[in-house]
C-alpha cells in the first residue's frame, strides 16, 4: 500500500482540523508515510474536551487555534491561509464545517493555487428539512472542493437531496483502527456485563441506561454495567450512584488493550444518547451495540452501521428507561448462539470498514485514486 519513493514523500498534504483526537493517529501516520506532511490543529483542545490527542513524530504540526466571530456564530482558524501561502502544498484536506471562514478562504485559495482540495465531513444527514441557505452553502463547498468526502453513505445521500453534485462526492467511511479486537470467538454470550464506552457529556445519558439496568435487574435479570470515560460530568454520575455495587467505573482509559480485557465482561455495548464512532468500537469488540433509533439526532453518521438484530439493537428513545429496560430483557432472553450470530455480524462491520483502512484510502486519494465500497469487500 505505501510507496517510499522519495519523489512521491517530497508531494506536500496539509490535514486540516480543529482538534485531532488520537483515533485520528493511524490516518495521519499513513499519511505522513507517504507523504510530507503538516497537521494544523489545536494541540491543546482535544485534551480539554477529554480525548487523547492524536500524535505522530513523522508529521509537521502546526498549532492552529479556532478564534470565535460574531459570538461564536462563525470562527477563523488561524495559520492556515498564511501557510498556504508560503508552503503551496501539493494536496489540502480539511474538516467540512462552513462556519470556518478559513475553510472557504482555503477552498478559493486552492482554486487559484491549483491545489487538490478535499472537503471531508458529515454532510446533512442531521437535518430532515435542511434550509435553502445551508443547502446552497454545502453546495458551493462541493463545487470549490477538487471532492466532498463524505463519513457514510448516509451523508452521501444527505448531500445528493441537497442537490449536491453526485461527481463530486466520494465515501471513506469513518472508522477507527484498533490495535487490541475481540473476536466473537473469544467470548461465550452469556456475560452479564453491559459495556458504557464514551465521554461522560450532555447528551450521553448514562443516566437513563443505569435506571433501565435497575428495571431489569428488579425483574430478574441480573445485569451489571461496566463505565469506560470521563468527561465534565464523571464527578456528577458517580456521587449521584455512588451506593450502586453493580456499577463499575474505569475512568477515561485509553489503552486499547486494557479496554479490551473488560469488554471480556460483557455480552453487548450500550449507548443510550447521542452517539458516534463509539459504534465502532464496540464492533471492533464482538459487542452488538445497543443505541437509539433516531439516526438523524446522534452525534455523527457512524450509528447508521447499526442494523436491528442484525449486528446491533435499536431502541426508541421515546420510551425511556422503560423501553431501554424493555429492550436490554428481550437481548437476555436470546439464546447465547443467537447472540454469537449478531455479534459475528458486529465484528464483520468493524473488519469492513478497515478493508481498506482509512489512512489507505485518504492516501490513495491524494495519488488520485479512489476505493469504491465495492472494491473494499473481499
Amino acid at each position: 500500500m505505501y510507496n517510499n519513493d522519495s519523489q512521491l514523500k517530497k508531494n506536500k498534504v496539509f490535514y486540516i482540523q480543529p482538534i485531532l483526537a488520537g483515533y485520528r493517529s493511524p490516518i495521519i501516520e499513513k499519511l505522513a508515510i507517504n507523504f510530507d506532511t503538516h497537521c494544523f490543529y489545536d494541540n491543546t483542545e482535544a485534551q480539554k474536551q477529554g480525548h487523547l490527542a492524536a500524535s505522530s513524530h513523522l508529521s509537521t504540526v502546526i498549532q492552529s487555534t479556532s478564534i470565535p466571530l460574531l459570538g461564536g456564530r462563525l470562527f477563523y482558524q488561524k495559520n492556515i491561509i498564511r501557510h498556504t501561502l508560503r508552503e503551496k502544498p501539493d494536496a489540502i484536506i480539511s474538516f467540512a464545517n462552513p462556519r470556518f471562514i478559513s475553510l472557504w478562504l482555503s477552498m478559493i485559495l486552492s482554486i487559484t493555487l491549483s491545489i487538490k482540495f478535499y472537503a471531508h465531513g458529515q454532510g446533512l444527514y442531521s437535518y430532515k428539512n435542511p434550509s435553502l441557505l445551508r443547502k446552497i452553502m454545502y453546495r458551493a463547498i462541493c463545487k470549490f472542493s477538487t471532492k466532498y468526502v463524505c463519513y457514510t453513505e448516509l451523508s452521501r445521500d444527505s448531500l445528493i437531496a441537497a442537490g449536491c453534485d453526485a461527481n463530486k462526492l466520494i465515501t471513506i467511511r469513518n472508522s477507527l483502527e484498533l490495535q487490541t479486537t475481540i473476536a466473537p470467538s473469544q467470548k461465550t454470550y452469556t456475560e452479564n456485563g453491559v459495556l458504557f464506552i464514551g465521554r461522560l457529556r450532555d447528551g450521553c445519558r448514562l443516566d437513563t441506561l443505569i435506571q433501565a439496568i435497575e428495571i431489569t435487574r428488579n425483574n430478574g435479570q441480573l445485569l451489571e454495567l461496566h463505565i469506560i470515560g470521563g468527561g465534565q460530568l464523571e464527578d456528577k454520575y458517580k456521587n449521584q450512584y455512588k451506593n450502586i455495587t453493580w456499577l463499575h467505573w474505569h475512568g477515561p482509559v485509553h489503552d486499547n488493550h486494557r479496554i479490551a480485557e473488560i469488554s471480556k465482561l460483557c455480552r453487548i455495548g450500550c449507548y443510550p444518547g447521542d452517539a458516534g464512532l463509539s459504534v465502532v468500537h464496540l464492533f471492533s469488540l464482538g459487542l452488538p451495540p445497543l443505541i437509539h433509533k433516531n439516526i438523524e439526532a446522534h452525534m455523527g453518521p457512524e450509528p447508521s452501521y447499526v442494523s436491528a438484530n442484525g449486528n446491533g439493537f435499536l431502541f426508541d428513545p421515546a420510551t425511556g428507561e422503560s423501553g431501554l429496560s424493555a429492550t436490554l430483557d428481550s437481548i437476555w432472553q436470546l439464546p447465547a448462539e443467537t447472540m454469537r450470530d449478531i455479534a459475528v455480524s458486529a465484528y464483520n462491520t468493524y473488519l469492513d470498514l478497515n478493508n481498506p483502512t482509512m489512512g489507505d484510502q485518504f492516501v490513495q486519494l491524494v495519488l488520485g485514486n479512489h476505493y469504491t465500497l465495492a472494491d473494499a469487500k473481499p
